[in-house]
C-alpha cells in the first residue's frame, strides 16, 4: 500500500513539476519578448552586459544587488 502511495505522490509531483517548468520557461520567452520589443536588443545582449559589468566591477555589482534587496524587501514588506 505505502508503495503505491508514494509511486502517486511521486507522479503526481513530477507532473507538478513539468507543469511549473513550463510555466517558467513560457513567462521567461514571454519577457524576453517583451524586453527586446521595447528596447530593441535581444535579451541575450543584455546577459551579455551584464555579464561584462559584474566582471569588470565585480564589488560595484555587489553593492548594487545588496542595495537593491534591500528596496525591495522595503517596498515588499510593507504592511
Amino acid at each position: 500500500m505505502d508503495e503505491r502511495r508514494l509511486e502517486s505522490v511521486s507522479g503526481h509531483a513530477q507532473e507538478m513539476a513539468d507543469r511549473a517548468g513550463a510555466y517558467v520557461h513560457g513567462r521567461a520567452r514571454d519577457m524576453s519578448e517583451q524586453v527586446e520589443r521595447l528596447t530593441g536588443r535581444s535579451m541575450e545582449f543584455w546577459t551579455r552586459e551584464a555579464r561584462r559589468y559584474v566582471q569588470q566591477h565585480p564589488l560595484q555589482a555587489v553593492a548594487l544587488t545588496i542595495g537593491l534587496g534591500f528596496v525591495l524587501g522595503k517596498i515588499l514588506a510593507r504592511d
